[in-house]
């Protein structure tokens, strides 16, 4: 048998819960006289003497809540001790009609205690003496209520109370004016009590008119499994002469409203909560207009119950009286559709614009887990004042919008939607003031990579935090978030992203970048200079990377040193894993280390490769120039023939008749030109019809000089060189020398075309080699210069060119 220590009076609070304990010895608190609060809950106590609680005098708060306490367990004046608690609990001990006496206890304030009988309820004349009760809670969940009756009197001996708690009391009929003296009462919960039925409403209203309620909570008062149920006028009419704050209306299968019964709410209703019921649309929409409400709980309609057991199950000894409703069918008024739809239909057969009716001063709406299936069109609201709205975990599926009157929204949750198209004007000018979106666990990946001119995003100027997470995004375009120079939070984790592409370095308020369970190998240099711009504006900047498949390779080794370096913070870094080459995965707890390792390691390729590549360029490009060296004038030459046979109106032979333009072009030096232009052109051309080519003559104006030269030398059969010392030193005469190689070589099959003509004595070495060699190789003639010789060499000459 368990038993409470003795413990020094230094104590102002003991906890003794779920200790398993069975008695209090008397005088055992003796000694604690500056103990304010007492906890023995959850254990076994069986019984309290009128001693167990000495030297408690001053004792506050006492929790005897769930032990072993019945009907004998309490003595004669056993709270005599206790006439300065101010709180006890005794929940969870009563399973019979039994109320201790409490008649001593004139301090105290809150009250937490069983509530069971079998018939009419009636609170003993004991609870008279309790004037400054406050808060009465016998409600179900935590304890044992049953109460099917409740009259007039059986709250009549506690008309002071403010706080009244009668949930899950399985309270089956509710008489008018069971509340009527209780004027003081702030706050009423008749929640979980299925065997009342909204019926019961007008009766609690009735008595709770011109008294200080302020909070009414009827949840669950109509079973989960029973027909759809509708709120007439009649049920809360009477609030109207109230200031009621608060009305709870949780899951009561509500599916229609009658028209008008919304304007009878008082103009001090803060919020209401409609959760987990079943509207469909009807007229009573248009009174939402009329609501002063600022915040409306709608979420979980439609949504699957589970009957629970004991607790909501109706005593089996008296019988439920059920009110069946009649099922109520969608509303289909068409000038009602009018009122809510306009602008004709849409491509998938739905309206086109959705005209929403909201309470001007509603802040806050949810709307979360409806079961909705529709694809946001262009939507209209009324004027309003919303600030903050929760549309998550439906299936909207495709978000068109626009969105329109949403100029106070702060904050959107579209998380959980499963939606796959995102327009980029579904986020309008309208969210001028928008801060905080929420739009993760959705399939945006689908879409957004799309948008590489982000316009997507364009219009939330002001937007601080965004939640994309779990979207399946692969890649975002480099734009996406070119207006968001506000933001300070962007979650991108449970994505597949490997790199990040898209820009970072003008979100310079950002403090906080989430890339948790990701792709990410590593981050480019790119991106770094990106976050480290950030860092110089923004000193307190963080980064998750945790569940990312990070590499420690030669590849990553810049951003290793990074992470050992930077001032940003990158969270719980010290806990990721990394991969190094050759496939062991190890601990990135000590990261100058690692990098040093790395670095080590990676030295040698960087060289051996560097040296292999510059090697290999540089002997590519001197292959490459020494081909071109060795066959400059190859190139040359083709070029030229290419630039020649491309332009019709320079002049071209017949090659199947072989027959030239020219007999002879004459290639001399300008400081020669005497000689060429009276001997030679007089002698070969005049005398004997020789057809010469001669530069200053016959070359095409317009052309450039190399292709007329290459040209020339091509529509003639032999080409004359006037071999001279100033012929040597030319630069266009040593051009029209090699052209006329190649014209020998690539085009008459190595037929003979260069006739030289030595017109002075050149010495053997003035020759360059290429010349030189086609001296000694081909025969050539001597300008004599005498005439007896002139007249052979004329001859000669003659010959050879005919």
């Amino acid at each position: 048998m368990k038993r409470i220590q003795r413990y020094p009076n230094i104590l102002l609070k003991l906890s003794l819960r779920i200790n398993s304990l069975e008695v209090i010895k008397d005088g055992i608190f003796s000694n604690n006289t500056l103990l304010r609060s007492l906890d023995l809950s959850f254990n076994n106590i069986k019984s309290i003497s009128s001693s167990s609680f000495i030297g408690l005098e001053k004792l506050k708060e006492l929790d005897l809540q769930h032990n072993n306490l019945s009907k004998i367990s309490f003595a004669y004046q056993w709270c005599i001790r206790l006439q300065n608690l101010i709180s006890l609990n005794l929940k969870g001990n009563f399973y019979d009609e039994y109320q201790p006496d409490i008649s001593y206890l004139e301090q105290l304030e809150t009250l937490k205690m069983d509530f069971v009988f079998n018939k009419t309820a009636i609170l003993s004349k004991q609870f008279t003496n309790l004037k400054r009760l406050q808060l009465l809670d016998f409600s179900g969940f935590t304890g044992h209520c049953s109460v099917p009756i409740l009259t007039p009197n059986t709250c009549q001996t506690v008309p002071h109370v403010q706080h009244l708690n009668l949930s899950m009391c399985k309270i089956k009929s509710l008489q008018i004016e069971t509340f009527q003296g209780m004027k003081n009462m702030t706050s009423l919960d008749l929640s979980g009590n299925t065997c009342l039925k909204f019926q019961v409403l007008e009766n609690v209203t009735a008595d709770l008119q011109f008294s200080a309620i302020k909070i009414l909570k009827v949840n669950k008062i109509h079973k989960v499994f029973d027909m759809n149920t509708y709120l007439h006028t009649n049920h809360i009419k009477h609030l109207k002469n109230t200031s009621l704050q608060e009305f709870h209306m949780d899951s009561n299968r509500l599916q229609q409203i009658e028209p008008g019964a919304l304007r009878f709410l008082p103009k001090s209703l803060i919020h209401l909560s409609v959760r987990d019921n079943m509207f469909s649309l009807g007229p009573y929409l248009n009174d939402l207009l009329a609501l002063s409400v600022k915040s409306v709980d709608a979420s979980g309609m439609n949504s699957f119950h589970k009957e629970d057991s004991n607790p909501e199950k109706c005593n089996l000894d008296l019988v439920c009286t059920w009110h069946t409703d009649v099922r109520l069918d969608e509303y289909s008024d068409p000038q009602f559709k009018h009122l809510w739809f306009r602008g004709g239909t849409n491509e998938q057969g739905g309206f086109g614009r959705t005209f929403i009716p909201i309470p001007y001063n509603l802040t806050k709406l949810n709307y979360r887990s409806c079961g909705s299936q529709y694809n946001i069109t262009e939507v209209e609201l009324s004027n309003n004042k919303l600030e903050n709205v929760d549309l998550s975990n439906n299936l909207l599926t495709r978000w068109i919008g626009p969105l329109r009157n949403v100029k106070s929204l702060r904050y959107l949750d579209l998380s959980s939607n499963m939606c796959s198209y995102l327009s980029t004007f579904f986020f309008g000018p309208d969210f001028i003031v928008l801060d905080h979106l929420s739009l993760s666990n959705n399939l945006l990946g689908l879409i957004l990579p799309s948008d590489i001119h982000g316009n997507t995003f364009q219009h939330l100027l002001n937007l601080k935090k965004l939640d994309l997470s779990q979207n399946r995004i692969c890649n975002l375009p480099h734009q996406i978030f070119k207006s968001q120079r506000k933001m300070e939070f962007l979650d991108l984790s449970d994505n597949c992203i490997e790199y990040i592409d898209f820009q970072l370095s003008h979100l310079i308020k950002l403090s906080s970048l989430n890339l948790r369970n990701n792709l990410i190998a590593f981050i480019d240099n790119h991106a770094i200079i990106q976050i480290n711009s950030i860092v110089v504006k923004r000193k307190n900047l963080s980064i998750n990377l945790s569940g990312n498949k990070l590499i420690c390779t030669c590849e990553s080794q810049k951003f290793i040193d990074w992470m050992g370096s930077t001032s940003v913070h990158i969270v719980n870094k010290t806990h990721y894993f990394c991969q190094l080459s050759k496939g062991e995965r190890v601990l990135m707890i000590n990261l100058p280390e690692l990098f040093t390792t790395l670095e080590k390691e990676c030295t040698s390729y960087v060289i051996l490769t560097s040296g292999l590549i510059v090697s290999l360029l540089l002997f590519i490009i001197v292959l490459i120039m020494g081909v071109c060296y060795r066959f400059r004038w190859k190139l040359r030459y083709c070029y030229y023939m290419v630039k020649i046979r491309s332009r019709s109106k320079i002049p071209q032979i017949d090659e199947d008749a072989n027959e030239y333009m020219y007999d002879a072009f004459v290639s001399y030096a300008d400081d020669d030109r005497s000689f060429v232009h009276t001997q030679l052109l007089h002698t070969l051309e005049k005398e004997n019809g020789i057809r010469l080519c001669l530069h200053k003559r016959n070359f095409l104006p317009g052309n450039d000089i190399a292709t007329n030269i290459t040209s020339a030398i091509h529509n003639s059969r032999k080409t004359v060189v006037i071999m001279t010392y100033h012929y040597l030193k030319s630069y266009w005469c040593m051009f029209e020398f090699n052209m006329a190689r190649m014209e020998s070589i690539y085009e008459r099959n190595n037929e003979n075309v260069l006739f030289l003509v030595v017109f002075e004595q050149i010495s053997a070495r003035d020759f360059p080699l290429h010349i030189l060699e086609v001296v000694q190789s081909q025969s050539y003639i001597e300008f004599p210069n005498d005439e007896q010789g002139d007249v052979v060499f004329w001859r000669q000459l003659v010959k050879a060119l005919r």
